[in-house]
């Protein structure tokens, strides 16, 4: 025991927090999944989303960037080749995964290298002792789905650690003034204003923490957001390709707004707000609350859940005169971006994450002795709907023997070229055709991806730049190509890839 005591206090306070980091996504692992971790495959396992992420990251790695376009309906970025999240999100995870490799799962061990650092930084910088980190852990395992969403290929892990880093650095700066620390809150503020614009609010905790040190780290701070969201801004108009028509933020009540039609806006919004908290009870709040547990129902308790937390704790610190200005932070960035998410987005769970992320950073940082209260709470509310044993997917040759072909195919078609056309590194993928997702991972690295309905590929009128179009058998969008006179590259069980014939502009 004794030297076990001299072995920790000769660890370094940051060291064990990693290691404690690592300890709990383990046993979180261990509890949650029966996939052993070794033998994950996310191919099965992914949407559209994760496997676009994969294949952008991957071209970093291999190649500096894409070699063909990234983006939707035959569209691309007006700077660059990268798709709709632009050029920063994937260098951020081309970094650590210049250490993990090029591979199918490149993105989800980026994913628990970026849970462990947040996790991490978070416990070492509001200074958590054993019990305060054993009450987090145990608060983070209540509402599950944060930690759920590291195990995968989506890019939610990074924006939850930068919350937690955010909440983690600005409480120190509150604590005692370190430039490390601010310069810790600075880079994590405005990387994920430029991952995602709405973040600038997040400017708040680090401004907070600063405010009584002078007017120069206020300015500093007040720059940084100004000039994170102008970089956010660009990013998203030049160096992202443009998302699906109707996919994307509805600004139409404010375009009613610029035409002074304030009525016409009024009534917009409230029916689209309306409309969009009827979707979301009818799709999965309703039968959660039934016990029937679904993906949108699950988020929105749980964030309803939290958020009744939090108000309660600053009702209670406000009475009792106690700190409280990093769940007032919290609480006006969650209001203010729930309204956007209602009233011009959608009720989308892992952006209802990243909100319980701040506030639930924000309560372990102020009321860590009203745990007693709050923790039952959340353990009786929330576990018995959320825990659950599942498996991830792993390799299994009906699907992997067909990636590999493809691949091998699309590999030697590419090579036999000489081109400086990104179209000619480029596949045309028909969404909706019923070729899963998975098997884009067949698509060479560096060459890229369109996201292209299965109903445009099959509209003649519509242009098809691509070099190469993956379909389904026996489809409209295959009847197309075939009267355009595309060729077959190489075809599978599942699948069917053409080339564009050289004469064909």
């Amino acid at each position: 025991m004794n030297r076990c005591k001299k072995i920790l206090q000769a660890t370094p306070n940051a060291l064990l927090c990693v290691l404690g980091a690592i300890v709990f996504l383990l046993v979180f692992y261990t509890l949650a999944y029966r996939t052993p971790l070794t033998e994950v495959w996310m191919a099965p396992n992914i949407d559209n989303d994760e496997v676009i992420y994969n294949r952008q990251v991957v071209s970093v790695i291999t190649h500096g960037g894409p070699q063909g376009y990234f983006g939707y309906q035959e569209t691309h970025a007006d700077i660059g080749r990268f798709g709709t999240w632009g050029p920063f999100l994937i260098w951020m995870y081309a970094l650590p995964g210049f250490v993990f490799g090029s591979s199918v799962n490149t993105v989800f061990w980026c994913n628990i290298f970026f849970a462990v650092v947040g996790l991490a930084l978070f416990a070492w910088a509001v200074r958590l002792k054993v019990w305060q980190q054993l009450v987090f852990a145990a608060s983070l395992v209540c509402l599950w789905m944060p930690i759920d969403m590291v195990f995968c290929g989506s890019s939610e892990a990074l924006h939850y650690a930068m919350a937690l880093t955010i909440v983690g650095a600005s409480a120190a700066l509150y604590r005692r003034f370190s430039r490390g620390w601010f310069c810790v809150a600075f880079a994590a503020c405005a990387l994920e204003t430029v991952f995602r614009p709405y973040a600038l609010l997040f400017w708040a905790f680090p401004l907070v923490a600063v405010w009584a040190g002078g007017k120069r780290r206020r300015i500093v701070c007040g720059a940084g957001a100004a000039g994170s969201f102008a970089l956010a801004l660009f990013s998203m108009t030049k160096l992202s390709a443009p998302y699906f028509s109707g996919g994307g933020m509805d600004f139409s009540g404010l375009q009613q707004l610029a035409r002074r039609d304030v009525l016409g806006a009024v009534q917009y919004e409230l029916a689209r707000a309306a409309k969009e908290l009827h979707t979301a009870w009818v799709g999965g709040i309703q039968q959660t609350l039934q016990g029937d547990p679904q993906y949108t129902g699950i988020g929105c308790v749980v964030f309803v859940v939290l958020l009744a937390v939090t108000i309660g704790c600053l009702i209670y610190d406000i009475r009792r005169g106690r700190p409280r200005r990093f769940k007032v932070c919290a609480l006006v960035c969650v209001g203010i971006i729930a309204l956007v998410l209602v009233f011009m987005y959608n009720i989308a769970p892992r952006h209802l994450m990243l909100l319980c992320m701040l506030m639930l950073g924000a309560i372990t940082v102020e009321n860590a002795p009203q745990s007693i209260v709050y923790l039952p709470v959340l353990m009786i509310l929330l576990l018995p709907m959320n825990v659950k044993r599942s498996s991830l997917s792993s390799w299994f040759p009906e699907m992997g023997d067909q990636i590999t072909v493809v691949e091998t195919a699309l590999t030697e078609s590419v090579s036999a070229r000489d081109s400086d056309d990104p179209w000619d590194y480029t596949l045309a993928y028909a969404y909706d055709d019923d070729v899963y997702h998975g098997y884009l991972y067949a698509v060479p690295a560096g060459m890229g991806i369109e996201f292209d309905w299965n109903t445009y590929l099959a509209d003649e009128t519509q242009p098809i730049y691509s070099r190469y179009a993956m379909v389904n058998h026996g489809t409209d969008a295959e009847a197309r190509l075939l009267a355009d006179g595309w060729q077959e590259v190489v075809s599978t069980k599942d699948l069917i890839v053409y080339e564009r014939p050289d004469a064909v502009q």
